[in-house]
């Protein structure tokens, strides 16, 4: 949590609804939670200065993480007969990569909720070391 960095943290949800666990979460870390709708923000010579919400007072704020969330596009992994987790990531061995289907492999985005394109690369890398290893398996050339 953000509280490791710095003890002044709001969380805001710009009017959508706040899960109970996330809800909890909060509570655990003493983080108060501003549900309105955000209007707009604010700042000065290229710093954040205040979040303005479309009713309640103002925000001042020094810094912004944000997210704009992330969900499947297409439904190829389903196709596939891939499960999915609540949020629609593929459900893969985090050893291999490899999904419940067999013989597919899954890496980066389509399984995980770190969109980073350097884990991508690590995740790809891993995979492309169990694949060959399962085709190595099936040649009789390993154990």
């Amino acid at each position: 949590m953000m509280k490791h960095w710095i003890a002044d943290v709001v969380a805001c949800s710009d009017g959508t609804q706040v899960s109970a666990q996330a809800m909890r979460k909060l509570a655990e870390y003493n983080i108060p939670l501003r549900t309105e709708p955000i209007r707009r923000i604010e700042g000065a010579d290229g710093e954040l200065t205040k979040i303005l919400f479309k009713s309640g007072p103002d925000l001042p704020r020094a810094g912004l993480f944000f997210t704009t969330g992330c969900r499947q596009a297409s439904d190829l992994s389903e196709r596939l007969g891939c499960k999915r987790n609540a949020k629609g990531g593929v459900i893969i061995d985090p050893d291999t990569e490899e999904s419940d289907a067999s013989g597919v492999y899954v890496a980066g985005d389509a399984s995980r909720d770190v969109l980073l394109v350097a884990v991508a690369i690590a995740e790809g890398a891993q995979a492309a070391v169990a694949i060959n290893k399962a085709f190595l398996r099936r040649d009789g050339c390993c154990d």
